[in-house]
């Protein structure tokens, strides 16, 4: 064989190596390929996990609104903040008498779950039951008709199931019916209940009811309410009452951690992830609150990230919140080394083509999933967050945030899943 050859063949060999290597240049080339990345603000990371370093990286250090990525930092914060098992309720027996204090448990007569072992040990109870709402400290959350209100003993996910017709309502939970009211100042094209601005109402406008009409209906939750509601779905007595949590107030405890942030996790549920602040508020001492878990978190758990998280709620529905993509990037990070397994991980994420938020989004590839990652959506913001594996075994972590688009946000999606699934395929 010739030497010319021989250079010939080696030059090929390098050259499809080249074609192959994960490297900056042959991802900035996708992205300059694409002309929808050109038109909006575009913040982008891949980490190579094995390597420990950054493969490529686009505005990483600016801060976007990153919608529903807020949760893995609820995720970070109930992972160290949580034991292996929620706490249901705390509770303290005195004489004939049961003291309960709700922790935000979000699981109470919740559809999701059928481990309802606080409910029958309430249910159970020979004891006469106190309510105490002594923690029941402020959330950072305004009531609305489309965000179920947030308190330390929701029940039902704070969610009214009403059925009406011509006769009239009935609701689960029972005492939420009586609060029903036509106003007729309500001006509505079609019949709809709304809650009002003050108070317990849900008002509905001066149309027919229809028949068997089913609407479930969000409630503003108030300390006697809660009692009431309860009282109702127990069928025994609670009364009220105010008394201070004692230090060595007993735990009842209901589903596993992991049960409930994965149903958080993969559908994206804005309660659940509300909710789960004020359960890790509750592992403190006085009142409970959405801040106050996250102030905690921030200063005992995310001190060490790169750049300030803006941090205002559990969810991600503020725009108040505001992330870098180099610091999702390390919390992805600090989350694996938490649960100390990729697969636990992995099991707590949406996987594109299987479920979640990413069931419809990907293909797998001959049948294998490629893509575990949190998403987020606002008006102007799509985002995905997570793990990316390619075909050649490489294990990455990425994140790949948009704002400020104008064009549907499906476009966006589609493009983010071309581009993720280019980096899989070739690398």
């Amino acid at each position: 064989m010739s030497k010319y050859l021989i250079t010939a063949l080696v030059l090929i060999i390098t050259l499809q190596a080249e074609a192959q290597r994960l490297n900056k240049r042959q991802v900035k080339r996708i992205f300059d390929r694409s002309e929808i990345m050109q038109e909006h603000f575009v913040g982008f990371v891949l980490y190579d996990q094995e390597k420990e370093r950054v493969i490529y990286e686009e505005n990483s250090q600016k801060y976007f609104l990153p919608a529903s990525n807020t949760k893995l930092f609820t995720l970070y914060a109930a992972l160290n903040m949580l034991g292996d098992s929620i706490p249901a309720l705390r509770y303290e027996e005195r004489g004939d008498s049961l003291i309960v204090w709700g922790t935000g448990d979000p699981t109470f007569l919740h559809e999701k779950f059928e481990d309802q072992r606080a409910f029958d040990f309430l249910k159970n109870q020979e004891k006469t039951i106190y309510l105490s709402m002594d923690r029941d400290g402020s959330s950072v959350l305004e009531p609305s008709n489309w965000r179920a209100d947030i308190n330390s003993f929701p029940i039902a996910a704070n969610t009214a199931q009403v059925m009406g017709s011509a006769e009239g309502f009935r609701s689960f939970p029972a005492s939420i019916a009586q609060f029903i009211k036509q106003d007729t100042a309500l001006l509505e094209d079609k019949f709809i209940l709304r809650r009002a601005k003050v108070g317990y109402d849900l008002n509905y406008p001066a149309l027919p009811i229809p028949e068997k009409f089913e609407s479930n209906v969000l409630y503003t939750v108030g300390s006697d309410l809660t009692a009431q509601i309860l009282a109702d779905t127990l069928q025994k007595e609670v009364r009220l009452t105010n008394i201070a949590m004692p230090e060595d107030a007993r735990t009842l405890y209901s589903v596993p951690t992991d049960s409930l942030l994965k149903h958080m996790m993969l559908p994206s549920d804005n309660f659940l992830a509300e909710q789960i602040l004020m359960l890790c508020s509750s592992t403190m001492d006085g009142e409970m609150g959405i801040k106050k878990a996250i102030d905690h978190s921030l200063e005992n758990f995310m001190a060490d990230l790169p750049a300030e998280p803006k941090w205002s709620d559990g969810s991600g529905l503020s725009r108040f919140n505001l992330f870098t993509p180099e610091t999702i990037i390390h919390l992805i990070g600090k989350i694996k080394d938490k649960v100390g397994d990729e697969d636990r991980l992995k099991d707590l994420m949406p996987v594109g083509g299987i479920s979640g938020t990413l069931k419809s989004a990907y293909q797998l590839d001959n049948g294998v999933p490629f893509v575990w990652a949190k998403t987020g959506t606002l008006t102007y913001a799509h985002l995905q967050s997570g793990i990316l594996e390619t075909r050649n075994g490489k294990r990455l972590r990425f994140a790949f945030m948009n704002n400020n688009f104008v064009r549907p946000t499906a476009e966006i999606r589609e493009e983010m899943v071309r581009i993720m699934t280019e980096i899989h395929e070739r690398f």
